[in-house]
């Protein structure tokens, strides 16, 4: 796991703009994986509740109105298939 120091924000926000919806989802799926094999103990150290952040915002300004409903909506249609 990356150090937080390691973790720019803003590059990382340049990247999700320039993802498809599929490829943004893929990213919070992972990350929200990530997110629960992470010690209580260790999330401060851990820049992944950064990264989940900046997904959701990304979502929600890619879909406005929306919430996270796009891409729950894309889980659930992945997990039928």
């Amino acid at each position: 796991m990356r150090d937080s120091a390691d973790f720019d924000a803003v590059d990382f926000a340049d990247r999700l703009a320039q993802m498809t919806d599929d490829e943004l989802f893929e990213i919070m799926q992972r990350l929200e994986d990530e997110s629960e094999e992470i010690r209580p103990d260790e999330r401060d150290g851990s820049d992944v509740f950064a990264q989940i952040a900046l997904v959701e915002t990304a979502i929600e300004d890619r879909f406005p109105g929306q919430l996270l409903a796009p891409y729950k909506d894309w889980r659930q249609r992945r997990i039928a298939t």
